[in-house]
């Protein structure tokens, strides 16, 4: 499972980094989660829309990944694309924080039916935590130059030294000076910073860092080769979120707080999963010919560490959740569902990885189209189905069909063009 090779060389730091990352925002969780369940559900709210967000908007930084990842070894078109996704970046960022400034009472108040104090702070909240928008692009963009250079271990150190003092800051914020939500918003920004700040440090010796330069085409290159795949993330993320965070938010806050649990505990166990697929991302687009022992490789590692992660989570899930939170009927819906939860959704990791490998090959479009179709009738069912039986049941269900779905049409396509993917040249 551990074999020294370039797939486990790229993945693995990754993989503890994110866990990493995961495990500490758990604690981070557990501040507002032992405050009350309405301030855990709000900020839950405001901070998972902004993060699906962030998400959709991230995939130009999965562009440049594959569009840089293709004309690396000519150092000079490499960096105009990194100077390119720099501007990307800052520009899309503080448009987000415009939107969430102008736009955020509509949306909080309007579709996820929030009113007075709880209103009131989640606006507060939401206005601090809209920088992290670009601020995460950024990260985004670091990240992806790292994991073309192979340098993943740089993500590891960061990460973990951003997320710890990310937990620091929020007890110091919204235990020590009193500061609520307000102090959560604060810390995580803060953390960001951080860890941007020592991205920056670690790569003074990779990077000569000049004044970016503005370039239209590279630009709209990238948002060309993104756009399929922002839609693609707006779908299977956003919507997702938004959508089903409205509808469970309006049966009660106790359902949100067990939502958002539950896909906390499942980011955990899909940590190997995004990590093997954002490498196969990389190799691929160095190099397509490789591209049969990579992805095979990778779904079979990410499927044996998922087992591994998800048993010890079900064995160990009551102490982890009292760590989160001392909210008893929370728990109890927890446990209730997770278990289930996690053998409906193993299927997520091989959609997820033919979903990365597709998309290297050029076939975002054709994946758009695809999801498109078979998300809008899952996402129809989980509507009808869910207002009738008001269950969670019917959400998890009809998603495990959804992936085990795709799941296989991509598989097929994959068969199918196999030839044609093969004849595609290395990087420049």
């Amino acid at each position: 499972m551990f074999k020294k090779d370039q797939l486990n060389q790229l993945a693995l730091p990754l993989i503890l980094s994110n866990v990493v990352s995961l495990v500490i925002s758990l604690c981070d969780q557990a501040v507002m989660g032992h405050l009350s369940i309405t301030s855990f559900a709000a900020v839950g709210i405001v901070a998972g829309f902004i993060n699906s967000v962030t998400g959709v908007l991230g995939a130009t930084s999965i562009s440049f990944n594959i569009l840089g990842a293709r004309v690396y070894q000519n150092q000079s078109l490499f960096r105009k694309y990194l100077e390119t996704q720099v501007i990307l970046s800052l520009l899309i960022g503080l448009l987000g924080f415009g939107f969430i400034t102008f736009g955020g009472k509509f949306i909080f108040q309007q579709i996820y039916q929030l009113n007075a104090q709880v209103l009131e702070e989640s606006l507060n909240y939401a206005y601090i935590f809209s920088s992290a928008i670009g601020l995460n692009l950024l990260l985004f963009t670091c990240s992806s130059y790292l994991k073309i250079i192979n340098r993943t271990k740089y993500i590891l150190i960061g990460n973990t030294v951003a997320t710890i003092s990310n937990v620091i800051l929020d007890l110091l914020f919204v235990y020590g000076l009193g500061l609520g939500m307000i102090g959560n918003a604060v810390g995580s920004v803060l953390a960001l910073i951080l860890n941007l700040i020592i991205y920056l440090v670690l790569l003074k010796c990779e990077i000569r860092w000049e004044v970016p330069l503005f370039r239209f085409s590279l630009i709209k290159e990238n948002l060309q080769y993104a756009f399929p795949m922002m839609v693609q993330e707006f779908l299977e993320n956003t919507i997702l979120i938004v959508v089903l965070g409205a509808l469970i938010s309006r049966i009660g806050l106790l359902e949100v707080s067990v939502y958002q649990l539950i896909n906390n505990l499942l980011q955990i166990s899909w940590m190997p999963m995004y990590a093997y697929a954002q490498a196969t991302l990389t190799i691929v687009s160095e190099n397509p010919k490789c591209i049969v022992p990579i992805h095979q490789q990778a779904i079979t590692r990410s499927i044996r560490l998922y087992a591994l992660i998800s048993v010890f989570l079900v064995l160990n899930q009551n102490f982890i959740i009292n760590l989160i939170t001392n909210q008893k009927l929370l728990l109890e819906y927890f446990c209730k569902y997770f278990p289930m939860v996690i053998i409906l959704f193993i299927f997520n990791n091989m959609l997820t990885i033919y979903q990365y490998t597709l998309q290297t090959l050029g076939e975002q479009k054709w994946i758009l189209k695809t999801t498109l179709l078979i998300y809008s009738i899952g996402y129809l069912l989980i509507y009808l189905f869910a207002q009738l039986y008001k269950s969670l049941w019917i959400v998890y269900v009809i998603l495990a069909m959804i992936y085990f779905i795709l799941s296989r049409i991509m598989k097929l396509k994959l068969k199918i063009n196999l030839d044609k993917y093969l004849q595609i040249p290395p990087c420049l």
